[in-house]
């Protein structure tokens, strides 16, 4: 049997105050689009007997409609070409308020599909082979039930767990404050997987010989500059598994600059130095450190980003030293407004603002401030 594993394809995720032009939608809600879709290209190309997907399929739990008609008209696909698609949720997606539903409920109703999203341990068999699913549960509570039914379902000979979180603890977390750990299920159930197909990490690494993150289809953060995207394949038989890299926006995050002792022009020279080719169409990140007090205020913004104009975002993060001598530094981040506000709006909690509105709003106004 050959398995197909991909995750953390956060589709709906949108940044910066950028528009695509051919879609008019935003350009990086755009690029998770154009990732997910060489995915499913990738599926068409290679024929696995079984797709999984390890959770955070959409970004939030009340995804946009664009991001709804983009994942069904896919899946759509792939079910009427008979291929068994599984997939569980993620930290991102089961909603705040249970009553309200899931967008799963109808992604549950195509054929060949095996959706586990409601906090608990499912199983499915297909093809003879035992899919044990641990979706992303809130509470302590459901992750321990969950685990006690595991121990209790694996019965047959062939068997795979799909699961989303931090395996073993922190080192393969993401930060994020609802993310769950992931204790050994081997460990836990005295048995041993054919597989295991993880999710939440973004980064592909096997944590065992038969435990991979396959990593996600695109980058949600310049912390992830160093990583790439991509999907797996995997022979359930010999456990041997393939690594497909896919195509996606460059990011850049520049060692930090030590700008004691420099003047304005040279801190300038140093910038000059990065602005390169590599910096087309990239989101870029540059850290001017130690800048001298005069060297600072004579510092504009505009100047830099004109040398980094093909770039498709800069950001600067600037570190000043203190005026007493010997204080600590103080951190300085100078961003325009708008890009600002647009972060700002992002990091609501609340799904029920029309967010995209907002934005283009604080955009229109804030660009004529």
């Amino acid at each position: 049997m050959k398995l197909l594993h991909f995750s953390d394809t956060h589709l709906g995720f949108s940044e910066y105050n950028k528009i695509d032009p051919e879609s008019g939608l935003n350009q990086r809600e755009q690029d998770f689009y154009v990732a997910w879709q060489q995915v499913i290209q990738g599926i068409f190309l290679h024929k696995p007997d079984v797709i999984i997907h390890a959770g955070d399929l959409f970004h939030t739990p009340r995804p946009s409609n664009r991001a709804i008609h983009v994942a069904l008209e896919s899946i759509q696909k792939i079910s009427d070409a008979g291929i068994p698609l599984i997939l569980i949720s993620g930290n991102h997606e089961p909603p705040r308020i249970r009553t309200t539903g899931s967008i799963f409920e109808s992604i549950d109703l195509f054929p060949n599909v095996y959706a586990a999203y409601q906090s608990r341990y499912e199983k499915f068999t297909v093809n003879n082979v035992d899919f044990h699913c641990l979706p992303h549960c809130s509470l302590t509570e459901e992750m321990d039930a969950s685990y006690e039914a595991l121990v209790k379902g694996v019965t047959g000979d062939a068997n795979v767990l799909i699961s989303h979180g931090a395996w073993g603890g922190k080192e393969y977390g993401m930060g994020e404050f609802n993310e769950q750990r992931l204790p050994d299920p081997e460990n836990l159930t005295g048995k041993a997987f054919n597989y295991i197909a993880l999710g939440h990490y973004h980064r592909y690494v096997a944590v065992k010989e038969n435990a991979c993150y396959c990593s996600s289809t695109e980058r949600t953060s310049l912390n992830e500059h160093d990583s790439t995207c991509g999907y797996l394949i995997v022979d359930f038989e010999s456990g041997e598994r393939t690594y497909h890299e896919i195509e996606t926006r460059a990011m850049i995050k520049s060692p930090a600059i030590d700008c004691a002792g420099m003047s304005t022009a040279d801190i300038y020279q140093r910038l000059e130095d990065l602005a390169d080719e590599k910096i087309k169409e990239a989101i870029v990140q540059i850290q001017l450190t130690n800048i001298e007090q005069d060297a600072f205020l004579k510092l504009e913004m505009r100047h830099i980003d004109d040398m980094f104009r093909d770039a498709f975002i800069l950001e600067k993060q600037l570190m000043r030293k203190s005026d007493a001598a010997g204080a600590s530094q103080t951190t300085v981040k100078i961003e325009a407004l708008p890009l600002e506000f647009e972060r700002y709006i992002n990091a609501l909690e609340n799904t029920e603002l029309e967010k995209e509105r907002l934005q283009k709003l604080g955009a229109f106004y804030l660009d004529g401030a």
